[in-house]
């Protein structure tokens, strides 16, 4: 009994520390948001400035970024949920300071707002799902697992990630929460619904929450009819909502794969029919194999009734560009790319976005099936722990096809790895390691928290200033050139529209009033090819991008390598002149900008 309220101390204080770590975090930032801003993910960058033009005037339907490929513009699919959101700081603060600081404290808010959130909410519900030593360890796992602790929720990282991981993970809370009911479903649905609208990534999450409800539904556990069906409807009724409140009227017939639209609100309702079917039919047939029949009948009626409107997206969104506009996109893109090759590099990023999970699953798998077949009870029972491992194991699969997809199971590995510590833990106390006692929690923390976390913080944790939509291909740091004084000093010319590679398309528009052609964005073909190809390729290639584009000036980090080191950039950021294109005056030395003369 001692013990238990030692613990319950602990966790109160480690959970009230770690909200306050985060706090001093976002108060002691050293750098000027902005200027975090403007050295982080190209994505933060554009989120602002969205936000910013809807502020300004911007139509609320009016997604697209007029001054990348102008003068149509460059469409985004981004969710105008996330904008009213950090637009919610920004006005209210702009009534007692200027709209620059209103943006600047917003910048630094809005995600240290919702990393609390994201704390207090796993703490909370870890200790009443597997106790306070779990609890307490989920905690400490959110503030150091890299993608929540150093990058998603850094300040100046207001794209939609963070806001995605906060609510599957209110998700999956209420899939595992003790007494299932229509309630618990409806605000997991809901809070599913809000994730698709925000973006796609989710969609296997969110399905297989839904899954694992049916099956509960489909054994007839207590409850669990009422909350597959409050879930499935809940789901459907909310996305369609969220749907028609951030699409106009007239795009709401037009079938789009990567953003939620037709396809995917007629795959929802197709979900929430196949639900009622279960619940309706399952207490009709007497056995569990009759109703898998059932289940695998109407899943089947329903893909097919679907494939005509669903089909074209099953290849997902890049299968419409050009096939070398794809392999810019796989292959320069940072997270899309899968771990593997990561980890075959010794790349840090892949060992720390992927491998503390993948030891979290390894580690979970195995206590798993030992409390299975031993029927041993810890901090999680089987039945919790085999549900958090679903999860955990579809984003750690899900990251090796690309990087990010691990965010499809960051819902589930902070609260693994406090299941994990505290029953090892607890067999350590019972004497079931003998005389290691308490080593193999200790190597657990080691193997999913410490050496991870510490690989980031020397070499560099993904946080604030770093990108995950770079478009590469140069030698140089794109850092070295990407700094904020740097690109402001590209103010003292006229101004204009520049050809550049991709990473410096978003910052160019954020710290300056130049317009810029490329960007890693798949809406545009012509975008994403702008910024590779040109650099890559040799004198004929990048003329006649400068002059398809109408670009009025070529931008180039000095003496960085583009493609394999040969190509006419690379030689022009060495100093070569060329006619037709003349050194500017004014810039910082770091930068070649030149003008182009027709």
């Amino acid at each position: 009994m001692q013990d238990t309220a030692r613990e319950s101390r602990l966790f109160a204080i480690v959970l009230l520390l770690a909200v306050c770590m985060v706090v001093f975090r976002a108060v002691a930032t050293g750098m000027a948001p902005i200027d975090t801003l403007s050295v982080s993910d190209n994505d933060d960058i554009m989120r602002f400035l969205m936000v910013r033009d809807w502020l300004a005037g911007q139509g609320w339907y009016d997604t697209t970024q007029y001054r990348m490929l102008p003068p149509e513009g460059l469409e985004m699919h981004w969710s105008r949920y996330i904008d009213l959101g950090i637009a919610a700081i920004i006005r209210p603060l702009s009534l007692v300071m200027t709209e620059a600081q209103a943006a600047a404290v917003a910048l630094v808010a809005w995600p240290t707002l919702l990393f609390v959130a994201l704390i207090v909410l796993t703490g909370l519900a870890a200790r009443r799902l597997f106790g306070d030593m779990a609890a307490l360890v989920a905690v400490v796992a959110v503030l150091l697992w890299p993608p929540t602790g150093l990058t998603y929720f850094a300040p100046a990282r207001i794209d939609h990630h963070n806001v995605q991981i906060l609510l599957t993970t209110l998700m999956l809370i209420t899939v595992l929460w003790p007494g299932a009911s229509a309630r618990g479903g409806i605000v997991g649905g809901l809070a599913a619904a809000l994730s698709l609208a925000v973006g796609l990534e989710t969609m296997i999450t969110i399905a297989l929450a839904g899954l694992v409800l049916t099956v509960r539904a489909m054994m007839f556990q207590d409850g669990a009819a009422r909350h597959l069906a409050g879930f499935c409807l809940s789901l459907a009724g909310g996305a369609t909502l969220f749907f028609m409140g951030q699409t106009a009227p007239g795009g709401w017939l037009v079938p789009r794969c990567d953003e939620l639209s037709l396809p995917y609100l007629a795959l929802a309702w197709t979900g929430a029919a196949i639900c009622i079917g279960v619940v309706a039919l399952s207490p009709r047939l007497p056995n569990l194999a009759l109703r898998v029949v059932l289940l695998v009948a109407l899943a089947a009626a329903g893909i097919v009734a679907l494939s005509p409107l669903i089909g074209p997206c099953a290849s997902g969104p890049y299968d419409s560009l050009p096939q070398e506009v794809q392999d810019l996109i796989t292959g320069r893109i940072i997270e899309a790319r899968p771990t593997l090759p990561y980890l075959w590099e010794a790349n840090g990023l892949g060992f720390r976005f992927v491998a503390p999970a993948a030891m979290a699953v390894l580690l979970g798998s195995l206590i798993w099936g030992w409390q299975s077949l031993q029927g041993r009870t810890g901090a999680g029972t089987p039945a919790r722990l085999g549900v958090l491992l679903l999860f955990g194991w579809l984003g750690v699969i899900g990251a090796l096809f690309q990087i990010r997809l691990v965010l499809m199971g960051a819902a589930a590995i902070p609260m693994l790895v406090g299941v994990v510590v505290a029953t090892l833990l607890e067999w350590g106390r019972e004497g079931h390691f003998g005389r290691l006692g308490s080593v193999p929690a200790l190597l657990a923390v080691v193997l999913t928290l410490m050496t991870p976390t510490l690989h980031g913080l020397t070499h560099g944790g993904g946080g604030a200033g770093s990108t995950m939509t770079a478009s590469g291909g140069q030698s140089v740091d794109a850092d070295a050139c990407r700094q904020p004084d740097i690109l402001r000093s590209l103010n003292s010319v006229p101004e204009g529209v520049i050809l550049s590679s991709s990473s410096y398309g978003p910052p160019l528009l954020l710290l300056t009033g130049h317009a810029a052609l490329a960007g890693p964005y798949h809406r545009s073909a012509d975008a994403i090819a702008n910024g590779a190809v040109p650099f890559d390729g040799d004198e004929q290639t990048l003329r006649a991008a400068l002059e398809r584009t109408g670009a009025d000036y070529l931008l180039l980090c000095r003496d960085a390598h583009y493609g394999d080191g040969t190509s006419f950039a690379t030689q022009l950021a060495g100093g070569l002149a060329a006619g037709g294109l003349v050194p500017v005056d004014g810039p910082a030395p770091e930068l070649v900008l030149l003008r182009v003369e027709r």
